[in-house]
């Protein structure tokens, strides 16, 4: 069983490396020299100011009641995540997703029986209505994507493994919880959360192709043009690019089929220092 602390920042190297070969190697973004050290910079400051729950910034909350027990015993509260046991149940298992003050604690799955197997299917590959948490087959599974899309339902009684997803609408919960963890077998991810708003219920995949510089700005500009009132921006994160990894989190409204809810959120800790890539021009 492989374990992981949330703590320390030697991620920073491995960021600031990333933006150097990222400048030198693709061009990606803008190349302008002032740019790109604004985003060192960025990514620095964001790194001095985030701890992880072992350092007591939401950890210290009395979170345990509302966390829910995952197969194989597994829970990220503690960081205790056996991949090997998750594959023996399902070998589409490929990271596991923990979000504080949420029931959030579950599996993420990808499937080669079609992009939408578990929008109907359970963690063990049962035909259930709640479905699962899950990727299509149009982001990696390594999470080297610049905008990773994580489906899941939240049901109306909560039941949906994107129960608790909604309570990011709400400006004090928003205010208060600012991270979500990822693992993958031999890496623990921490992302900040920037952002929670409705959008149009649309495949963000097909809307934008993320695989070139102009899907990923045209995100990026989409993003910053958004004039609702309901929703939640966190500040200091005016400064995306496409030097960053992004992950979001979709659920389609229950009240309005027209509309999903979505929680957007940055990677500020790679702690195995593998996430790279090399976006195309």
């Amino acid at each position: 069983m492989k374990r992981f602390s949330r703590g320390g920042k030697k991620y920073i190297r491995n960021i600031l490396f990333f933006l150097w070969a990222a400048w030198m190697l693709t061009g990606c973004g803008k190349t302008d020299e002032a740019v790109l050290q604004e985003d060192t910079d960025t990514v620095r400051q964001t790194a001095e100011n985030t701890e992880g729950p072992a350092e007591g910034r939401e950890g210290g909350e009395p979170e345990e009641a509302l966390q829910t027990a995952g197969i194989a015993g597994e829970s990220g509260a503690d960081a205790q995540i056996d991949f090997g046991a998750l594959q023996e149940e399902n070998p589409d298992i490929f990271a596991w997703i923990y979000i504080p003050g949420t029931q959030i604690d579950c599996p993420v799955l990808q499937s080669t029986q079609g992009d939408d197997f578990y929008e109907n299917h359970d963690v063990f590959g049962q035909e259930d209505e709640n479905g699962a948490v899950y990727i299509e087959l149009a982001n990696l599974a390594s999470m080297c994507d610049f905008n990773t899309v994580l489906h899941g339902k939240a049901g109306k009684e909560e039941n949906g493994p994107f129960a608790g997803i909604y309570r990011f609408a709400d400006s004090d919960f928003f205010d208060e919880h600012e991270n979500l963890y990822l693992y993958l077998d031999g890496n623990a991810l921490t992302y900040e959360i920037i952002a929670a708003y409705e959008r149009e219920n649309t495949s963000l995949l097909r809307s934008y192709d993320f695989t070139y510089l102009e899907g990923c700005e045209q995100f990026i500009d989409d993003l910053y043009s958004i004039r609702d009132m309901t929703m939640n921006r966190r500040e200091g994160w005016e400064g995306i690019t496409p030097y960053h990894f992004l992950i979001t989190l979709t659920t389609q409204l229950q009240e309005d089929a027209d509309k999903q809810f979505v929680v957007l959120a940055i990677l500020t800790q790679d702690e195995a220092g593998t996430i790279d890539r090399i976006v195309a021009e």
